[in-house]
C-alpha cells in the first residue's frame, strides 16, 4: 500500500533549498546515492540513450528525489533489481497516455491517478517543464539554439524520476507520526524566473 503523501509546500521548500543552499546537502546525497546502489545503476543503464548532458542530470534528480524521502524522515530500505524492474514496467505502460510531450503533457501526468508521491512528481515536472511567463520569450530564441533542452530528454528524465518515487516509496516507512497528505489535489506553484534562480545560485 502506498504511504500517504508528503505535501507540496514542504517538497517544494526541500526543493528550493537543495538548489540554493547545494553543499548543505552534499554529503547526503552521495550517501544516499551509494545506498540506493541498483537504482542508479538503473540510470545508467539507461544514459545510453540519452545526451550525455541529460544523463548527468538524471543522475542528480534521483539524488534529489531521494533526498526528499530521506529528509521526509522514517526508514528507507534499499531497492532491489525486482522492484525497480516492477516500476519500470508498470511506468513504461503509462506512457502512450502520456504522449506527446507537448503544451498539455504536465496535466496528463498530473493525471495519473496512481503516481507514488505526486508532489514530488510535482515538483520534477515544474522544474523540467516549467517556464516563467517573463521568461517565454527568451525560451523561444533558445529553442533556436541546438543547445537547448530537448523535451523529449526532459521527459526521459521524468520517467526515470518517476521509477525512482514509485521505487523509494515501496521501500519507505515514514514515523509513525507523520501526518500526510491521503488524497491528491494539485497545489500550483508558480516556477521562478530565470535571472531569480541565476542569483540564488550565485
Amino acid at each position: 500500500m502506498a504511504n500517504a503523501f508528503i505535501d507540496r509546500t514542504t517538497v517544494h521548500a526541500w526543493s528550493e533549498d537543495m538548489s540554493d543552499n547545494s553543499d548543505n546537502h552534499q554529503s547526503a546525497l552521495t550517501r544516499l546515492l551509494k545506498d540506493q546502489r541498483r537504482l542508479t545503476r538503473f540510470v545508467e543503464e539507461n544514459a545510453a540513450s540519452m545526451h550525455p548532458a541529460t544523463s548527468g542530470i538524471a543522475s542528480y534528480m534521483i539524488g534529489v528525489v531521494t533526498r526528499m524521502f530521506d529528509l521526509a524522515g522514517g526508514k528507507l530500505k534499499a531497492a532491489t533489481w525486482e522492484q525497480v524492474r516492477a516500476a519500470e514496467a508498470k511506468v513504461i505502460a503509462a506512457v502512450p497516455e502520456l504522449l506527446p510531450v507537448d503544451d498539455d503533457f504536465a496535466d496528463r501526468a498530473r493525471a495519473v491517478s496512481w503516481r507514488a508521491q505526486p508532489h514530488i512528481l510535482d515538483e520534477a515536472l515544474m522544474a523540467l517543464f516549467a517556464t516563467h511567463p517573463d521568461d517565454l520569450a527568451e525560451q523561444e530564441k533558445d529553442e533556436e539554439n541546438e543547445e537547448a533542452a530537448d523535451k523529449d530528454e526532459l521527459f526521459k528524465i521524468y520517467l526515470l524520476m518517476w521509477v525512482a518515487t514509485e521505487v523509494l516509496d515501496g521501500n519507505w516507512r515514514p514515523f509513525k507520526d507523520f501526518s500526510g497528505e491521503a488524497e491528491y489535489a494539485y497545489h500550483h506553484i508558480a516556477p521562478k524566473k530565470r535571472g531569480d534562480t541565476e542569483a540564488a545560485e550565485a
